[in-house]
């Protein structure tokens, strides 16, 4: 290939560089290009988080009217995290709290806690031929701390290879302390218009499925169709307990279907560390959302998750490791391979 080439950037790359206008001024982020129809962004001062994420000329994400913001801007009392949630592909929820603003042991924590709002220490971003393959990867640590009180660490890896449509993604999270902190992981994958709309269908291999609240219960079959648009939606929100292989492997489908073309994303993980996935769906006219999430609790917030006995702690220089696999497909054959895969769950 590289016969043909002046240099690889004409096909694909990494870009690096500074937001300069707005709230978003100062914030740092890397372009990825696998040169296959995938690209997306890396905001290294957002937790490392994926922003806008587009596929062979389809816009998959959801962008929030607040757009990308600095996270000097960030307020963490109640539900004020909304405030500087921009969407983008994935936004990382915890590391202490996920779900419903609470209260636990005297401390208030606000709506999926601060860890997408930290900026990153970047380590590495780099791209380089590793034997057949071009690898892209941009590293990185983010800390969540605090004088006597929580010392985590995500040290963050997002990897893709030239050509390939797939993003894999690798955190391993340690207690840094000499005391057991609790651990609450959200990873809320926001999908958007055109990419999601009425049309779209999803696979998840469910095994057993809970309405979050009395509101969603009362409406469990609008988890499989998403609706359209309206000026009055609600929020439809379930909890689902996966099938998984003998390892632990597990993951979920979503696609559209136009002229026999099939163009979606399967995602795979290890239900080890994230024993749950989180559906949330929001209708709402230019606020129209759908975000699966795999989780390691309720989405209540800690209070909550402590008094289920469901709250999930590391001891002191403990680490777990959470790998997302995420494949892009725009054929019906692929389609049909990832679909059967999760289908043998």
């Amino acid at each position: 290939m590289m016969d043909y080439l002046g240099d690889i950037s004409q096909i694909g790359g990494m870009k690096r560089y500074q937001m300069l206008e707005g709230k978003a001024k100062g914030v740092e982020a890397v372009d990825v290009d696998d040169g296959h129809g995938l690209r997306f962004t890396i905001l290294i001062d957002r937790g490392m988080d994926l922003g806008k994420l587009v596929y062979r000329d389809w816009g998959f994400t959801f962008q929030a009217a607040a757009g990308v913001t600095a996270p000097q801007y960030y307020n963490e009392r109640g539900e004020e995290w909304l405030q500087s949630f921009g969407g983008g592909f994935l936004t990382t929820c915890g590391l202490t709290q996920a779900g419903d603003p609470c209260v636990f042991k005297g401390q208030p924590y606000g709506l999926h806690g601060q860890v997408s709002n930290l900026p990153a220490r970047l380590e590495r971003c780099e791209s380089d031929w590793q034997g057949e393959d071009y690898v892209m990867e941009v590293a990185g640590r983010v800390f969540q701390t605090r004088h006597q009180g929580v010392q985590l660490s995500v040290r963050r890896s997002v990897r893709t290879v030239l050509l390939s449509g797939r993003i894999q993604i690798e955190d391993r999270i340690r207690n840094q302390s000499s005391d057991r902190s609790p651990l609450m992981l959200l990873y809320h994958m926001n999908f958007g218009y055109p990419f999601l709309n009425p049309d779209t269908r999803m696979y998840i291999p469910v095994r057993h499925t809970q309405g979050w609240d009395e509101f969603s219960e009362q409406h469990m079959e609008q988890q499989k169709k998403m609706p359209a648009p309206s000026a009055r939606a609600a929020h439809y929100t379930y909890l689902h307990e996966l099938r998984a292989d003998s390892e632990g492997n597990t993951g979920y489908l979503i696609w559209n279907e136009k002229d026999g073309q099939y163009t979606g994303v399967q995602v795979r993980y290890n239900q080890a560390n994230l024993p749950y996935l989180g559906q949330w769906m929001y209708p709402k006219k230019r606020d129209y959302i759908m975000a699966l999430e795999p989780c390691n609790n309720h989405i209540k917030g800690i209070a909550p998750e402590e008094k289920y006995g469901t709250l999930r702690w590391l001891e002191p220089q403990e680490e777990v490791t959470c790998r997302l696999d995420i494949r892009f497909f725009s054929t019906r054959e692929e389609w049909k391979k990832r679909k059967a895969e999760l289908e043998a769950l």
